[in-house]
């Protein structure tokens, strides 16, 4: 992990920068990784080529607590994956400032 001004960053800045040059202005990429991780059931599919990865879960063979559990955690899993992508496009779309122009920032913000 880089460090940042004392602080301990995530991603290397070889890691941001295939971040930036991966995903920079490009939305499409990440929804279709969204449509990848997490796809949709699509009305269109022609019939026993339905995609949902949670329909073989045997939700009605569990006791009624693991599956809750399970369901808690299919929305735990479906959270994070978005989360993720967001992160990737804020990482990908935000400038790089050196710590010199981050201070001037923080001082002009702070003054108004």
């Amino acid at each position: 992990m880089s460090t940042n001004n004392g602080q301990q960053m995530r991603f290397t800045g070889d890691e941001l920068n295939l971040i930036k040059n991966t995903f920079k202005g490009n939305v499409e990429l990440l929804k279709l990784l969204r449509k990848v991780f997490l796809p949709e059931i699509d009305p269109g599919a022609p019939l026993g080529q339905l995609v949902d990865l949670w329909c073989s879960l045997p939700i009605k063979e569990m006791l009624p607590e693991q599956a809750q559990i399970n369901i808690l955690a299919r929305n735990s899993l479906i959270i994070h994956i978005e989360q993720q992508l967001i992160q990737l496009n804020i990482l990908a779309e935000m400038d790089n400032f050196t710590p010199e122009e981050l201070i001037a920032k923080s001082n002009k913000d702070s003054a108004k």
